[in-house]
């Protein structure tokens, strides 16, 4: 059974609620998932909230939290320069499960 193993993750992202390019953020997002051989089971999106405190000028971010799994550990230091590249998104969090 050790080729049924999965990597399991849980992402959290909060894009720029003002942006009108969410669906093109969120196309990188997934089609980087999916070329690294791995697949979204769950979109979860939780819809605008008010942050705790500003993160920039932003006082509120839109959010979705996506479950991933994948066959082969994702490549976390590229995915995160992806991330911390693409100006829609304001801040995110990857767990492992």
């Amino acid at each position: 059974m050790k080729g049924s193993n999965k990597y399991q993750y849980q992402m959290v992202t909060v894009l720029n609620p003002k942006t009108e390019d969410k669906d093109k953020t969120l196309n990188k997002m997934f089609s980087w998932i999916e070329n690294n051989k791995a697949e979204i089971t769950n979109k979860d999106h939780m819809g605008s909230k008010d942050l705790v405190y500003k993160i920039g000028d932003q006082s509120k971010g839109d959010f979705w939290v996506f479950d991933v799994e994948a066959s082969e550990p994702l490549k976390l230091k590229e995915l995160n320069l992806l991330l911390n590249r693409e100006t829609n998104v304001i801040r995110y969090l990857i767990l492992k499960k």
